[in-house]
């Protein structure tokens, strides 16, 4: 049975973004909303893992690039903290964040709970110089999450939910932040700060994502979501949008993921780790929906990037037709598999770092000597 939209309860706030995002909106049409909202609760603790091991990740591999300590960071994977949906060359890291964000900067995530849009948790971030050098992490049942702003009086946690519009309850939240930020850090009181929003959906869709050509597309539609979609507001945004995103996301879906892709690895294509604290939650928990996304994502692969970048959507104006909506369109030609690779589970599962770029035909043949890489940040194994 194929579970379709019309079966989502009309008050959940991500229903209209549902179909935007082809892994969880799949997880959803294969086994249903009681289901799939059991799973979102489930991974709750997953969304924690997911961005903590990035963050510290991407700390921990900064500081070996800038004492020399890493063997080659040409070929080494890390995170960008600007954009947590886009892996990163570790030598490239510092230029592009401050691109992106300037010298100094706070980046708070905001992750929403996905059936009220209430604040599910924070996770912030300084940069100093380009670099991550501190963060800290705010579970549900903290009490931060009850302040309340100085001159509306909601409580941090309820602000998007009572504001709704996501560039308004962002700018109030941005207030309660920096207060916060100048009591904890007060050398850090100038710094700039932007906030990321991201509901728990997006970071479940971007787990089940192996492609990293697929994961910046993604955050682009996240964006596009109100700008070009006409949904009623952004299922993914970054406030305030960083003039130089700004530049790339006003050139199209495909412009904007040669450039990121360019920035962020030179254009060569990343299949993103499945993180170990994740695998094995989800595993215990929903041992068949990991089974689902070993036959349903993994055996199928991955598309060329040069599949990514052609991929269309169908007339969007069919608004009826809203399970079919959103169908992703690729060109004609195989995928990449891991059977391809010569990989094991596990070793896939590490990430794996390949010699391919947009401009690799379909035709050309991607084999274990297309592999420079396997791993994250520090743990990573140099083939080439």
């Amino acid at each position: 049975m194929v579970h379709t939209y019309g079966e989502i309860p009309d008050n959940v706030r991500f229903k209209p973004y549902m179909p935007l995002f082809p892994n969880t909106w799949k997880l959803y049409q294969t086994f249903g909303w009681d289901e799939f909202h059991q799973f979102n609760l489930d991974s709750e603790e997953g969304c924690y893992n997911f961005f903590e091991t990035r963050f510290n990740e991407s700390i921990a591999t900064s500081e070996d690039v800038m004492t020399g300590k890493l063997k080659a960071p040409d070929k080494t994977l890390s995170y960008i903290l600007v954009l947590p949906n886009v892996a990163i060359r570790a030598d490239l890291l510092q230029g592009t964040s401050k691109l992106f964000a300037g010298e100094s900067v706070d980046l708070t995530y905001i992750i929403l709970k996905h059936d009220t849009q209430e604040v599910f948790a924070l996770l912030n971030g300084h940069l100093e110089e380009g670099l991550p050098v501190d963060w800290w992490f705010v579970r549900p049942d903290d009490e931060l999450l009850d302040r309340r702003h100085m001159k509306i009086g909601y409580k941090l946690k309820e602000i998007p939910s009572r504001i709704k519009d996501l560039r308004k309850s962002s700018l109030r939240l941005i207030d309660v932040f920096k207060d916060i930020r100048n009591e904890r850090t007060p050398q850090w009181a100038s710094a700039d700060y932007f906030v990321v929003n991201a509901y728990e959906t997006f970071a479940l869709n971007l787990l089940y994502e192996p492609s990293s050509y697929e994961s910046i597309s993604q955050g682009y539609d996240g964006w596009a979501a109100k700008e070009l979609y006409r949904l009623p507001d952004y299922a993914f945004a970054l406030i305030p949008w960083p003039e130089m995103l700004n530049f790339f996301l006003y050139q199209g879906r495909a412009e904007f993921t040669k450039k990121l892709a360019g920035l962020a690895t030179l254009g060569h294509l990343y299949i993103s780790p499945f993180e170990e604290k994740n695998r094995d939650l989800i595993i215990q928990l929903h041992a068949h929906i990991y089974e689902w996304y070993q036959t349903e994502k993994i055996a199928k692969g991955v598309p060329y990037p040069i599949q990514t970048l052609k991929c269309e959507f169908p007339n969007l104006k069919q608004k009826k037709d809203m399970d079919h909506r959103f169908d992703y369109r690729y060109p004609p030609g195989d995928w990449i598999k891991p059977s391809d690779l010569g990989l094991s589970e596990q070793e896939l599962a590490r990430g794996v770092y390949l010699d391919v770029t947009h401009e690799t035909p379909v035709t050309e043949k991607i084999d274990h000597s297309h592999i420079i890489s396997i791993g994250i940040g520090r743990n990573t194994d140099f083939m080439k």
